[in-house]
């Protein structure tokens, strides 16, 4: 099958990372890829895979030159599906169905009202939620749309160097002998960092030596100048630690004890399937299409979004039972590696894009 990949943006994300990940994936499957995004975006800059050959488009819409552009790329390389990624690239591959005459499958990594999604010969929910919003709220048929969760890279995630816990806690000036609790993701209002903040006095009063790292981009935002001010305001503000945007989150889950993320609204989040390949105790809420990801009781602890005091009293009962902590560990390790790693999901993405290819040509 001979397949264009479209994603917009330029720094790493949650679909970017899937876009890279199943590019790879697809060419180590017999597939040929072309991979269409923007100038100096970190996914072109750093190619999926040897046989992906990349195509540089700002993808505007108009005027209409950049869709017969990349159209007559279709047509030359005889592409047999358009893939989409992220709500720009998603447009861009609607009106490219029509100019090429080439089937058109997006997949939700988000939830948007955009009423192009119908008109896609395919659409790919990352999550149950997702699809039940796509259905009820962008008006897919329910015999176009279909749930595969994401998936992460697995054997990376599961095989970080001997040294990373030491020699990250060094880095950053924080103690061997530290609980250490991680949040991973942008500092924005939706991923409930606030609540995690007022939850540390309690936690603090249980556990003395915990420690929160907190790793993501928009650091500098209005939202995180409020967190580190209620920090300061509460007492805790030297019990946490702010890294800004990485790129090493292999190294960054080995060094922590517990992950935690108290989103108010996710879709699927590709950190915790991360935390859970390193073989972390998760803590998390119960939006989106996080309860799709960790069993309560068996890999981790949901709890209710925006209120601090069940959060903390989660955290408290993981981080003192070490032996629960373990447990959950190990059997996240293990449903990541059944459930969400590239040899369980690719297949089943290369399926829905085969059969759009075949109901097309039929």
């Amino acid at each position: 099958m001979n397949v264009m990949e479209i994603i917009s943006g330029r720094r790493v994300n949650g679909a970017i990372l899937h876009c890279f990940l199943l590019g790879r994936e697809l060419v180590r499957r017999g597939n040929r890829v072309t991979l269409v995004c923007l100038p100096g975006s970190w996914i072109g800059a750093n190619s999926p895979a040897q046989g992906v050959d990349v195509v540089y488009s700002d993808l505007h819409r108009w005027p209409v030159d950049e869709l017969r552009r990349i159209a007559e790329i279709v047509r030359q390389r005889e592409i047999d599906v358009i893939h989409t990624h992220t709500s720009r690239s998603n447009f861009f591959g609607i009106l490219l169905r029509w100019f090429s005459g080439r089937p058109s499958v997006a997949t939700a990594h988000s939830r948007h009202i955009q009423l192009h999604w119908m008109f896609n010969d395919g659409v790919i929910a990352v999550c149950e939620a997702t699809r039940r919003y796509q259905r009820i709220c962008n008006f897919v048929r329910s015999n176009r749309i279909k749930t595969i969760h994401n998936f992460i890279d697995y054997d990376r995630l599961a095989g970080a160097p001997p040294d990373a816990r030491s020699r990250i806690r060094q880095s950053l000036g924080i103690s061997d002998s530290a609980t250490l609790l991680g949040v991973v993701g942008s500092v924005v209002p939706r991923k409930g960092l606030i609540y995690l903040v007022r939850a540390l006095p309690a936690i603090l009063a249980a556990v003395p030596n915990a420690h929160l790292l907190v790793v993501g981009g928009k650091e500098q935002s209005d939202y995180a100048v409020d967190a580190r001010a209620t920090a300061e305001q509460l007492g805790v503000a030297g019990h946490m630690t702010w890294t800004g945007h990485r790129t090493d989150v292999q190294d960054i889950m080995a060094a922590l004890d517990l992950f935690v993320l108290p989103s108010q609204e996710e879709s699927f989040p590709l950190a915790i399937l991360e935390a859970m390949a390193a073989g972390l105790p998760v803590v998390a809420t119960t939006v989106g299409g996080i309860p799709e990801c960790v069993v309560p009781g068996e890999t981790g602890i949901l709890v209710p979004p925006a209120r601090s005091e069940p959060l903390a009293a989660a955290i408290v009962d993981v981080l003192r039972d070490p032996v629960c902590a373990r447990r959950f560990g190990e059997a996240g390790r293990r449903r990541v590696r059944e459930r969400f790693s590239a040899q369980s999901q690719a297949p089943c993405i290369e399926a829905v894009l085969a059969g759009v290819v075949r109901r097309r040509a039929a």
